[in-house]
């Protein structure tokens, strides 16, 4: 380091004048600088050395993180959680990688089938070697989540300790409480990282939960999480597993071709439950737990499950009205056809909308066949930037890794059939 920061005739004016003006006519001011230099090359010394022990500290500290893992809260009662032992044990397996893997993994499933409740309950079954980090849906707040998943550890401030001290002299720190850029948690799991594959011959995971929330605004973030993920796979150092709903995000994942490779195919997909398991959910479940509120017979229940599908969460808010607001199978489907009426109108899908043609072809082979090819869907509106917002309302949905265009619930195939004049 370079001491011509030092300016000579700042020390002899300011110490003088302020400091010393007793001792002005006994000592030169290049006699007094000789102990301050001796200082300042001690305090450099001392500099390089915290340095060496900040980066030590960081990677050891994080690979004892990393061994402990997460255990995300499951803030579900037994009463919500629906079992589903094979999918769990499949998580389990996905987030043990062997030693050489180079591959990361993607999970995919429509809103509410219960992704995140199953990740959670595998891994708090065993959840060592395992960071979790749910997105936020206050995107502000990411720095402060991806701290708290790795236990709120107080990384120490990254730089030299000469300009940690000059920051607080200069007050361009406050006295709010620190949080570690999620770039630089990053960086310090995969630090981490390094340490724990040497001790357990395999290399640690990092589940990205809720990746949908990072687009469109802030799908940089994605980008970079996802080349991150593809080169530490090829150096099979740490695998990623990226959850989302097969919305945008899976779409931009998947247009990135170059990391899509390092993706382990196929990707996982999750589905909503069978009729069994849903009628199972309503009568026995949910009407041997609440039977203070009352209780779902076997007709009730063929008829929500008609009107919902197997989504778990429809299939909770259904059983909630029913038992709780005391509302009819009847009343439930007319207030969600109401919500689907005003989804049309946005989509500009009834008669004498704009895209009302687009939306009665789109409709017909749906019906017919169950599923659309994307080119074919978006060839039906006038620009791409038409078909892609009518996507983004609730009536049709969009599956990137099978390119197709579905219906997005069950909900919109029963208004459609009780509405069917609309559309021929």
């Amino acid at each position: 380091m370079s001491f011509n920061i030092i300016n000579h005739h700042f020390y002899k004016n300011v110490l003088f004048r302020f400091f010393l003006p007793s001792f002005q006519k006994k000592f030169t001011a290049r006699q007094l600088l000789i102990p301050i230099k001796i200082s300042i090359g001690g305090f450099v010394l001392a500099d390089i050395f915290y340095t060496l022990y900040q980066d030590k500290f960081d990677k050891y500290y994080f690979s004892k993180v990393i061994e402990k893992g997460t255990q995300p809260e499951v803030n579900i009662s037994s009463l919500q959680y629906i079992s589903q032992p094979e999918i769990v044990e499949h998580f389990k397996r996905i987030f043990k990688p062997y030693k050489n893997q180079s591959l990361y993994h993607v999970i995919c499933g429509e809103r509410g089938t219960g992704k995140t409740t199953l990740i959670k309950a595998a891994l708090k079954e065993d959840g060592q070697g395992v960071i979790y980090i749910n997105i936020p849906t206050n995107l502000n707040k990411l720095d402060e989540t991806f701290n708290k998943a790795l236990k709120n550890f107080k990384i120490l401030p990254s730089g030299s300790l000469l300009k940690q001290i000059a920051q607080k002299i200069l007050y361009f720190k406050t006295n709010s409480k620190t949080v570690i850029k999620w770039e630089d948690n990053l960086e310090a799991f995969k630090n981490g990282a390094k340490r724990y594959k040497m001790k357990h011959g395999t290399p640690p995971v990092i589940i990205y939960d809720n990746v949908d929330r990072l687009v469109p605004k802030h799908a940089e973030v994605l980008d970079i999480l996802q080349e991150d993920a593809k080169d530490n796979a090829d150096d099979m150092k740490y695998i990623a597993v990226f959850v989302s709903n097969k919305t945008s995000a899976l779409k931009r994942m998947k247009s990135r071709t170059n990391a899509w490779t390092r993706v382990s195919k196929p990707v996982v997909e999750i589905n909503n439950l069978s009729k069994e398991e849903s009628i199972n959910y309503l009568v026995n479940k949910r009407g041997i737990k609440t039977m203070k509120e009352g209780k779902i017979d076997i007709t009730e229940a063929e008829k929500l499950y008609e009107l919902v599908g197997g989504c778990i969460m429809d299939l909770e808010a259904v059983a909630d009205e029913f038992l709780n607001l005391k509302q009819s199978s009847e009343e439930i489907k007319q207030q969600k056809f109401i919500e689907i009426d005003n989804e049309f109108n946005i989509a500009k899908l009834h008669k004498n909308q704009p895209n009302h043609e687009a939306g009665k072809h789109i409709i017909k082979t749906l019906n017919s066949n169950g599923m659309l090819d994307y080119l074919t869907y978006s060839k039906l509106f006038n620009n791409p930037e038409e078909a892609n917002k009518v996507l983004e309302t609730n009536i049709f949905a969009y599956n990137p890794i099978k390119n197709i265009i579905t219906f997005n619930s069950r909900a919109i195939e029963c208004y459609i059939r009780e509405n069917a004049g609309i559309f021929i």
